[in-house]
């Protein structure tokens, strides 16, 4: 019976890398948009893929779960004879770090005369699955980024508490703050409709020195939540000739989002500047 198998190492726990390939939610970051997905054996579920045009309905039947080392699914298309196998094993190297096994068997019991269903294929996708798009989203690392202004640190401190149809709109237009900027305050960021995108609390605050933002996971209210990983600092410190230096620390983030979110705040910053040096 043909099969492929590929091995990956990433720099993240093993119960994020669980959640990555057993979340729904998460799994449209990465893999397919599926409309369902529950890890419990018996639970099927479907999502289209699609190659040079032509769409394939993908029908699959989870079979084993062993959280959170092994998740194995049946692999079928609708309209097409065949069945394969794909199995998903986690093993955890150290705290940070984990092995991911996947297994592809049974491709051979699928329509050897339909050019789409060729090893090369999956080989193709599994590889950019597992070394890239789930990579990237399960590893993180930080944004840091800094820039000289010719202004003193009471006025880019005034223009940093004051994102509102300013700087917050390098992140998109009409993006508002709720918050006092005292230390333990609630910190609601919404978008141009009103809705919630980030929630958080003002962690630490050192006048004109350094202001620092730490988020919950999730944008709702949930009882008795904690916060999350993610956290926003900002340190403003005197230069020589009349300058400060300001940096942004954002992270930890997602490999998936570091261009664009780099890019975001590079603009956020020479917002704050081009405002200070104007005052």
């Amino acid at each position: 019976m043909s099969s492929l198998k590929f091995e990956r190492i990433y720099s993240a726990p093993i119960n994020k890398v669980w959640r990555a390939i057993t979340d729904k939610k998460q799994m449209k970051e990465w893999y397919f948009d599926l409309e369902e997905f529950k890890p419990e054996p018996g639970f099927e579920f479907s999502f289209y893929g699609e190659k040079d045009g032509k769409k394939y309905l993908h029908k699959c039947r989870v079979v084993d779960v062993q959280p959170v080392n092994k998740l194995s699914y049946t692999w079928s298309y609708d309209g097409y004879p065949g069945s394969s196998l794909v199995t998903f094993e986690l093993e955890e190297l150290e705290a940070a770090k984990t092995k991911l096994t996947l297994t592809h068997s049974g491709l051979d019991s699928f329509p050897q005369d339909e050019p789409d269903f060729a090893s090369d294929n999956f080989t193709m996708g599994w590889t950019f699955i597992t070394g890239k798009s789930l990579m990237e989203f399960v590893e993180t690392d930080y944004i840091r980024i800094k820039t000289m202004i010719k202004a003193s640190a009471q006025t880019v401190w005034k223009i940093l508490l004051e994102p509102d149809n300013k700087w917050a709109n390098a992140f998109g237009e009409g993006t508002l703050t709720e918050t006092t900027w005292q230390q333990g305050a609630p910190v609601i960021w919404t978008d141009v409709n009103g809705e919630v995108g980030a929630r958080g609390i003002v962690k630490q605050r050192t006048e004109h020195k350094q202001l620092v933002l730490q988020y919950f996971d999730e944008p709702g209210v949930q009882p008795n939540e904690t916060l999350g990983e993610y956290s926003e600092a900002f340190f403003i410190s005197d230069q020589a000739g009349g300058f400060v230096e300001l940096e942004a620390v954002s992270g930890p983030l997602s490999k998936k989002y570091m261009l664009s979110h780099t890019g975001m705040w590079q603009k956020a910053l020479a917002m704050i500047k081009s405002g200070a040096e104007v005052q």
